[in-house]
């Protein structure tokens, strides 16, 4: 079998490549990265539709064009196997846990499985405030940023399932050993270190265990060779922020 093709958009930003990408790594998978180019002039869907039928015909161009790039839906993320393409991230991360039940990437009991399950679909599913006004750019930094209300509660609702979580199994992760579950939630830490938000001091080692793992390391080293999109950086810009330099990225 050839060595399965991971499609993504640009490691520097793109957190559902890196949820799919740190149990595959962890689980000792190598992958060949395939980082796709595209010209995004936006973040998200528009706000407003000027012609429906241009947009139609323009948003079934634009599937084409992704397609050939090795999309099935337009989206990234996309775990090619022996030709057949994996499409979400949660399902890529399904994929590796089956092939490799010894990375224990969900937990061993059915009851604490079923819960880390939950948990993972519901980081998949919810959390649009977050998303929308914190977008993942793990190497920028925002001083000042104060979310509105909604985001606020999404990130109080975090911190509860990471304290729960964390308290249950004594760590260092939330279900005891690294699994799906905290990489799902590893792009929410680095959207918290981005945008200011501060962790309690009882989930600090939580977060020091994520940085410490191996997987990490090797993202960090990678995603900061990786090629910048502008609209993204931009958007940090736009609130004041900035992009971390270099040496403040990869510390000697």
């Amino acid at each position: 079998m050839d060595a399965p093709r991971l499609c993504v958009i640009s490691l520097r930003y793109s957190s559902w490549s890196l949820r799919a990408l740190l149990p595959l790594w962890h689980a000792g998978v190598e992958v060949e990265i395939d980082t796709v180019d595209l010209e995004l002039s936006h973040q998200g869907l528009p706000e407003t539709i000027a012609d429906h039928d241009t947009y139609v015909h323009q948003a079934q161009a634009e599937l084409r064009k992704r397609r050939t790039l090795g999309s099935v839906t337009g989206c990234f993320p996309v775990l090619w196997v022996d030709g057949t393409p994996i499409h979400e991230a949660l399902a890529i991360c399904e994929w590796t846990a089956e092939r490799h039940p010894e990375a224990r990437l969900w937990p061993d009991e059915p009851m604490e499985r079923a819960r880390a399950r939950a948990l993972s679909l519901e980081m998949a599913s919810g959390f649009r405030n977050l998303r929308t006004h914190m977008s993942c750019h793990p190497f920028a930094r925002v001083p000042g940023f104060r979310p509105d209300g909604p985001t606020r509660v999404e990130i109080m609702r975090v911190l509860e399932i990471w304290r729960d979580a964390y308290q249950a199994s004594g760590g260092p992760f939330l279900f005891g050993h690294f699994g799906i579950v905290d990489a799902m939630f590893f792009p929410v830490l680095t959207r918290f270190e981005t945008y200011g938000v501060e962790l309690p001091a009882t989930l600090q080692p939580y977060a020091d265990a994520l940085h410490a793992l191996p997987a990490v390391a090797r993202w960090r080293s990678l995603a900061a060779e990786e090629p910048h999109l502008p609209v993204y950086d931009d958007y940090i810009r736009q609130l004041g922020g900035r992009l971390l330099e270099r040496h403040e990225i990869l510390p000697a």
